[in-house]
C-alpha cells in the first residue's frame, strides 16, 4: 500500500475538511436562529384563561376570506358550560335555547359584560369601604 500522498491529494482532503466545518458551522447557526425566533414568537403568545360560566364570543371561519369593512366575525354571546383540559370548551346560547356545541378553545374571546349602574356604585361602595377601614387601620392613634 502506498500511503504516501501528493501535494495536490493533501490540499483536497483540506478542502472535503473545510467544507465539513462549514456545513456543520452552518447547521448550527440555523438551529441557533430557530430558536431565537421560537422564543420571539412565544412571547407574544397570550393564554387565555376560560372558567365556567364565562361569557364569549365565537369566531366565525365562514367570512375569514372576505375581507369587508363592517363585517362581523364575532358570534355571541355564548355562556361557557364546561372547560376540558384539552382547550375544548362547551359553550350554550345566553338564552339557553340551543343545544351546546362544543367548541375548540382558540375560535372564543372572553366577553367582558359592560356593568350597570347599579353594579357601578355596588363596586364602588366596597372599594371606598375597604380605603377607609385601611385609613383608620394605619392612621396613628396618640
Amino acid at each position: 500500500m502506498d500511503l504516501d500522498l501528493s501535494h495536490a491529494q493533501k490540499e483536497r482532503l483540506i478542502k472535503l475538511n473545510g467544507l465539513d466545518e462549514q456545513r456543520l458551522q452552518a447547521l448550527l447557526h440555523t438551529k441557533v436562529v430557530q430558536l431565537q425566533r421560537k422564543i420571539w414568537h412565544d412571547k407574544n403568545i397570550k393564554e387565555k384563561q376560560f372558567q365556567e360560566g364565562d361569557c364569549a364570543l365565537l369566531y366565525d371561519s365562514r367570512y375569514k376570506d372576505f375581507k369587508g369593512k363592517l363585517r362581523t366575525r364575532w358570534l355571541g354571546t355564548y355562556t361557557m358550560e364546561k372547560c376540558n383540559d384539552n382547550g375544548s370548551v362547551l359553550i350554550r346560547t345566553i338564552d339557553d335555547k340551543a343545544i351546546p356545541m362544543l367548541v375548540n378553545g382558540h375560535q372564543l374571546k372572553i366577553y367582558k359584560k359592560a356593568l350597570s349602574k347599579r353594579e357601578f356604585v355596588e363596586d364602588l361602595n366596597k372599594i371606598v369601604m375597604i380605603v377607609e377601614h385601611v385609613l383608620t387601620s394605619t392612621s396613628p392613634t396618640h
